[in-house]
C-alpha cells in the first residue's frame, strides 16, 4: 500500500509526443493523435478489446496500463424480458501494459507490451461472472440461455491505478467493491458494503464501505478510480445515482457519491456528492439540472483534492469537469443509509445544507465526437444506438489528457461492421492546475 509516482517523469511527455499531429480541432479541445490500440489474441477464444480504465504505470517509463471489464456480453429477450449475457462466461478479467509506438507525421499505434489476467490468492483465476448475491441481476450464458452460475470471486473491473511498489488498486461494478492487487494480478483484499458477504472468496473480504452503496443501478457500479499525488487517497466514483429512493426524484436529483478510501487503513475517509448536469444552469443547485442517464466513467487525480471527470450520456455529450472537493460536505455524517430523504433524493442541495462537489467545466468534448465515432465505427455508422463509450483517461500534462473507448471486444456487430479500440491525445483549452504545489503533471 505504498505511494505511486510523485508526478509524471519527462520520460512519458516525450513517448506520447512522438505522434503528435493535429488530426481534430472542437471549439473547445484539439485531438493531437488518434491512436488504434491493438492486442495480439490470435486464435484467442475472446478477442482484444474491452478496455474500462487506463493509469500511468509507475515505473517512469511513460507507458500505461490498463484494465478490460468482466468480458464480451450482449443482451437477450426471453418471455418478452431483456436479460444481459456474457459470451465467454469463463473469461478472466485482465490487466496489460501498453507502448506508443510511431513518429511525428506517421501513423502511430498503441500495442500491448504485458498481459496479466487477474487471479485470487492462491492464483486460481478470477471470472466476469456475476457473484449470485443481493442485488446481482441474473445474467445469461449466450451460448445455451440459462443463467451462468454465481462466482464469489466474479468481478466486472471498472477502474485502475498504479502504486510505487507495481501493486495496483482497483474498483468493479457487482458489489460493487475495491480490490487491492498484487504487481502479479492477484487479488489480495476485496472492501465491499457493510453486511455483504461472499462466501468461498479468494481473497480477504472487508465489509466496510457504506451500506448504501450496495443498492447500486443495474450494470452501474464502482466505474473510475483515481489515487492522489502522495498515495494517501484513493478516490471512487459511482457511475449513476444509486437505485436508492423514488425514481423520478433520483432521477431529477442527479447525485452521485464519490468516496475517498485510505489505502493503508482499508477503510473510507470521507465522502462527497458529484451532482450531474452543468453548474452554470440556474435549478442546478436548488432544482436539479441532471441530463437524461447522465454517466460517470472516467476519472484522473489533479492534485491533493482536486479530480478531472469525465461526464457525459448516450446523446453526444461529453464533457470534461475539474471537480473541487475542499469545501465540500463529508456527506457519511449527515446521510444515513437509511435514512429519509435518501442522500439521491435530495434535489434542493442548498435547503438540505449540503455542498457538493466544486465543477469547473475544463473542456466540452462534443465538437470531438463525431471524429471519434468515425475512429471507432470507421466511416459507415453502425445502425441503431451504439454509444462512444469513453472509459479511461489519465492526464498527461497540465493541458493534455489521453483517453480510451471501451468496444465491448469488438462483438455483437452486423456483418462488415468493425468497433475499435482507440486512444486519443487530446490538448485542453487552457491549464487544469489549481495552482496548487502538489500538481503531478509535467510542465
Amino acid at each position: 500500500m505504498t505511494a505511486p509516482v510523485r508526478g509524471i517523469s519527462p520520460a512519458l511527455a516525450s513517448l506520447w509526443a512522438l505522434a503528435i499531429t493535429a488530426v481534430s480541432v472542437g471549439a473547445e479541445a484539439t485531438i493531437e493523435t488518434a491512436a488504434f490500440v491493438q492486442g495480439d489474441r490470435a486464435g484467442a477464444a475472446v478477442p482484444f478489446g474491452g478496455v474500462s480504465d487506463l493509469c500511468v504505470a509507475s515505473d517512469g517509463s511513460g507507458r500505461l496500463w490498463a484494465t478490460t471489464d468482466r468480458g464480451p456480453n450482449g443482451t437477450a429477450k426471453v418471455d418478452g424480458k431483456k436479460f444481459r449475457t456474457l459470451l465467454a462466461p469463463t473469461f478472466a478479467p485482465e490487466i496489460f501494459e501498453l507502448t506508443l509506438s510511431g513518429s511525428t507525421g506517421a501513423a502511430c499505434e498503441v500495442r500491448v507490451s504485458t498481459t496479466i489476467a487477474l487471479a485470487g490468492r492462491s492464483g486460481s483465476p478470477l471470472s466476469g461472472r456475476p457473484n449470485g448475491v443481493g442485488r446481482d441481476e441474473p445474467i445469461l450464458d449466450a451460448a445455451n440461455g440459462k443463467p451462468v452460475a454465481g462466482d464469489p470471486n466474479g468481478v466486472d473491473t471498472e477502474g485502475i491505478v498504479q502504486m510505487r511498489d507495481g501493486s495496483f488498486w482497483m474498483v468493479e461494478e457487482y458489489r460493487p467493491s475495491l480490490l487491492r492487487v498484487s504487481a502479479e494480478g492477484r487479488v489480495l483484499d476485496r472492501f465491499v458494503p457493510e453486511g455483504a458477504s461472499l462466501v468461498g472468496a479468494d481473497a480477504k473480504v472487508h465489509d466496510v464501505l457504506p451500506a448504501a452503496y450496495a443498492n447500486r443501478r443495474d450494470n452501474r457500479g464502482f466505474e473510475s478510480l483515481a489515487v492522489s499525488p502522495d498515495g494517501s487517497r484513493l478516490w471512487t466514483m459511482l457511475q449513476s445515482p444509486l437505485d436508492h429512493g423514488k425514481t423520478k426524484t433520483v432521477k431529477k436529483a442527479g447525485n452521485v457519491r464519490l468516496l475517498a478510501f485510505d489505502p493503508t487503513q482499508g477503510r473510507p475517509v470521507a465522502e462527497h456528492v458529484y451532482r450531474l448536469g452543468d453548474p452554470a444552469d440556474p435549478d442546478y443547485l436548488t432544482k436539479g439540472a441532471a441530463p437524461d442517464d447522465g454517466k460517470l466513467c472516467a476519472m484522473a487525480a489533479i492534485d491533493a483534492d482536486s479530480l478531472l471527470v469525465i461526464e457525459s450520456d448516450d446523446t453526444g455529450l461529453a464533457r470534461l469537469y475539474r471537480i473541487d472537493l475542499d469545501r465540500g460536505t463529508d456527506t457519511r455524517a449527515s446521510i444515513s443509509g437509511g435514512s429519509e430523504p435518501t442522500l439521491e433524493e435530495i434535489v434542493d442541495l442548498e435547503a438540505a445544507g449540503i455542498v457538493p462537489a466544486t465543477k469547473t467545466l475544463v473542456a466540452d468534448l462534443a465538437p470531438l465526437v463525431a471524429r471519434m465515432r468515425r475512429d471507432v465505427y470507421g466511416e459507415a455508422e453502425p445502425s441503431g444506438d451504439a454509444p462512444l463509450k469513453l472509459e479511461g483517461m489519465v492526464i498527461l500534462g497540465p493541458d493534455r489528457v489521453a483517453i480510451v473507448n471501451d468496444n465491448d471486444f469488438g462483438v455483437n456487430l452486423e456483418p462488415g461492421a468493425v468497433c475499435r479500440t482507440c486512444l486519443w491525445v487530446i490538448r485542453l483549452p487552457a491549464s487544469m492546475s489549481t495552482g496548487k504545489n502538489d500538481l503531478p503533471l509535467a510542465d
